[in-house]
């Protein structure tokens, strides 16, 4: 696997990563963080190998393609992916003395999902190139960056929400992220039919994006509640009916932001890492290598730098841009 493919199979998870991470007002330790994000890269083995035994089990012939595509995604992908990510969230880090507020269900519902989503990503992107690295970018990465963020939110309602919904909360933690993350592999399981599965497929390929985009509207939403409640906002303006609203105009800027920023750091990091490996490696001689990093500095770290600042720009908080009052 080359540098870049590399670099563009990991960068998508760190943005978004720090996207969530930076909306904690009271944040995390360090070392449970990495400890939560590595649990969820192995994650990714026990789930192959119970996705490839899933496969043997369900005769594709004898279902169809959309039996077969629906045991696949529901059973094999969604099933096996989503309980492995809800026993790191729930037995692990639910545990743990700094889960101690409900954004910390949030914020490690996303670092696991990210952790076996980084991993997951290196292994396709080696198979399959730089166009699926850009798919599973916009896609496949914010997906499971949401799976994470309703599961983690509804393992702290949970703990901290009332007592007769704590039994309803822990099986939304498992059954939401499962229905979503099936409904989004479905049509693309479809795909993969070697018998009338494009033909099936196309009049559904908007289920994906149409997943991503309400449960990233979801989590957004729940992380500006619980960030109001951080910031010591009256328990009436982050009631679950209280949509936190930002100064006007401020919104498509924020967004704006992040995706002009997230594209010119990606695509930066992944110039400078691919120009330093060739240099390291010897590849090139010393006298192209000085051209070379020259030009690196202006088509790779300065859009990195850039990009970074843009994104981090974007990430603002209430102690800047104050929410508008009820």
């Amino acid at each position: 696997m080359t540098l870049p493919l590399f670099g563009a199979a990991i960068v998508p998870t760190f943005l978004v990563l720090w996207y969530f991470l930076s909306h904690d007002l009271h944040p995390e330790p360090r070392w449970v963080l990495w400890r939560t994000f590595w649990l969820g890269v192995s994650t990714t083995i026990p789930a192959g190998l119970a996705e490839l035994a899933q496969a043997k089990l369900l005769e594709p012939a004898a279902l169809g393609p959309w039996g077969s595509s629906l045991g696949a995604a529901f059973l094999g992908a969604a099933l096996c992916e989503e309980l492995l990510k809800f026993c790191v969230v729930y037995f692990y880090c639910a545990k743990q003395a700094a889960f101690d507020e409900p954004m910390d269900g949030i914020v490690y519902g996303v670092t696991a999902s990210l952790g076996f989503a980084t991993l997951e990503n290196v292994l396709y992107v080696a198979d399959n190139g730089m166009g699926v690295a850009v798919v599973r970018a916009l896609l496949a990465v914010p997906g499971h960056a949401c799976y994470g963020a309703i599961m983690g939110y509804f393992v702290a309602q949970h703990r901290f929400g009332p007592v007769e919904r704590r039994r309803t909360n822990l099986a939304l933690a498992l059954a939401l992220p499962i229905a979503l993350h099936g409904a989004y592999d479905t049509p693309l399981m479809l795909l993969s039919q070697p018998s009338g599965g494009v033909d099936a497929a196309l009049p559904w390929l908007w289920v994906p994006i149409a997943v991503v985009v309400l449960g990233w509207r979801f989590a957004i939403r729940k992380v500006l509640e619980l960030q109001r409640e951080q910031a010591g906002y009256p328990a009436a303006d982050v009631a679950l009916n209280a949509k936190p609203q930002p100064p006007r105009g401020s919104g498509f800027a924020k967004w704006l932001k992040l995706g002009v920023g997230g594209t010119l750091a990606a695509w930066g990091g992944l110039v400078t890492v691919a120009v330093l490996g060739a240099v390291a490696m010897g590849t090139v001689t010393p006298g192209e290598a000085a051209d070379l990093l020259l030009g690196t500095a202006f088509i790779g770290a300065l859009p990195l730098a850039v990009g970074l600042l843009l994104f981090r720009r974007g990430m603002t908080s209430p102690a800047k841009h104050p929410f508008s009052s009820h």
